[in-house]
């Protein structure tokens, strides 16, 4: 038994080497490419051979640009207005087929821009945008990160950039959690170079997305980093601003309708949301727990009480500790921010990028460049994406959200071992 065990940790062990994932990388970006280059040939304002349609979740912020360039931009929010231009772009979506917008009002600018191209022409713009933005994020994190070794940045950044949150979810699918990651990879630089102002600045942008939030600010209202919470105040008030300019009060307060419309729907009995889409713990409950309200809530309850005790006193640690460490800080809580939400899809964890290279790095730092249980966590983190969705419609459990939970927990003990002491 002993020897066949040895065998299959050699056999596996032997595929996390960098060539062979590089080789498979390679291949996954080349069946995207293939595909892709598929749908926008065979797809005429219907569903793509591959069954969703062209741009998928795109057409959400297509619409919102259209309607904020042919009628009163307040009516970005307006479901009923969305669906009937959402079905006319797409006249075989069944008529119950409503994808609104809810993303914060200061977010629609970019996609007016684009809605004043042909929806083809714009999906494809974005996509050249989103790679732009995930790259741009990347290179940062680079320039900041720097331990790593050449070879293994390469076989990350391949890595990174077939991760199917990004590729598949993002690219193909049209959704916008690039922009997130972008912004929150120069919170990083900056706040590692000692840019605290600027750097709350920059994270002020991912409120297009306050769900985003949720662990973030606590955690630097707890450690008292007043020059990233000033940045952070005067680019909101700057976001804010710009808001008002570009939907006016009423809709500012259309906006907060649908997030109070969003909250009820994601924490209610009932849920309109696909929650197999969904990692954070209250949709993994939800689906776990069926239709039972009392047996969802007693794991979210349990799943809170087990893990934000553990997360104050890491951030009430925070101050004590050397710079690689407070790095450890802000990878910690990322990832929680993934898991321990209301609502969170699963495009939005490529986020879990920036985690994954801040302890990359502070791995690297120490010496211990290939801890074998890092690596099997990172293997999890990577394949389970490609399967997690059907698997979760079918059994009703969303494996993504606990290999996010013990990536969590690995990072928290990460942040709690000495320096002399090695990391398996």
């Amino acid at each position: 038994m002993n020897s066949f065990r040895l065998k299959l940790l050699d056999a596996v062990n032997q595929r996390l080497k960098g060539p062979y994932l590089r080789s498979v990388c390679c291949m996954i970006l080349a069946a995207f490419l293939i595909s892709q280059t598929i749908s926008f040939a065979t797809t005429d304002r219907g569903p793509t051979v591959f069954g969703p349609y062209l741009g998928a979740d795109f057409a959400v912020f297509y619409v919102a640009g259209s309607i904020f360039n042919s009628y009163q931009p307040e009516n970005i929010y307006d479901v009923d207005l969305h669906t009937r231009l959402y079905q006319g772009l797409f006249p075989r979506v069944p008529p119950e087929g409503k994808l609104p917008y809810a993303n914060a009002p200061f977010f629609v600018l970019p996609f007016a821009l684009l809605a004043q191209l042909p929806y083809r022409w714009a999906y494809l713009l974005w996509m050249v945008i989103s790679c732009g933005l995930y790259f741009g994020g990347l290179k940062v994190l680079r320039g900041t990160f720097d331990a790593l070794p050449a070879d293994d940045w390469r076989t990350a950044l391949f890595l990174a950039l077939s991760f199917a949150p990004f590729l598949f979810e993002g690219v193909a699918g049209g959704q916008v959690s690039v922009f997130g990651f972008f912004w929150l990879a120069l919170t990083l630089s900056l706040e590692r170079r000692g840019r605290s102002f600027a750097a709350g600045g920059a994270l002020a942008f991912l409120a297009y997305k306050p769900t985003l939030l949720v662990l973030i600010l606590p955690m630097l209202i707890i450690r008292r980093r007043r020059n990233l919470l000033c940045g952070f105040s005067i680019g909101m008030t700057g976001l804010a601003l710009l808001s008002l300019f570009a939907v006016g009060w009423q809709g500012c307060h259309n906006y907060l309708k649908m997030l109070l419309l969003f909250l009820h729907t994601s924490t209610g009995a009932e849920s309109a949301l696909r929650s197999w889409k969904y990692v954070d713990i209250n949709s993994f409950s939800r689906l776990l727990a069926g239709g039972g309200i009392w047996g969802r809530w007693a794991i979210v309850l349990m799943a809170a009480a087990a893990m934000l005790p553990l997360l104050f006193r890491v951030w009430t640690r925070a101050g004590r500790e050397r710079e690689n460490k407070q790095s450890l800080v802000w990878a910690i809580t990322i990832a929680w921010t993934l898991v321990l939400n209301v609502y969170l899809a699963i495009y939005d964890t490529i986020l879990i990028v920036t985690s994954v290279l801040i302890a990359t790095d502070h791995l690297a730092r120490k010496g211990v460049q290939h801890a074998s249980g890092f690596r099997y966590l990172l293997a999890l983190l990577y394949l389970i994406p490609l399967v997690t969705q059907p698997l979760a419609r079918w059994s009703g459990i969303q494996l993504y959200t606990p290999a996010l939970t013990a990536f969590g927990f690995y990072l928290v003990t990460l942040l709690g071992k000495g320096e002399h002491q090695p990391v398996r």
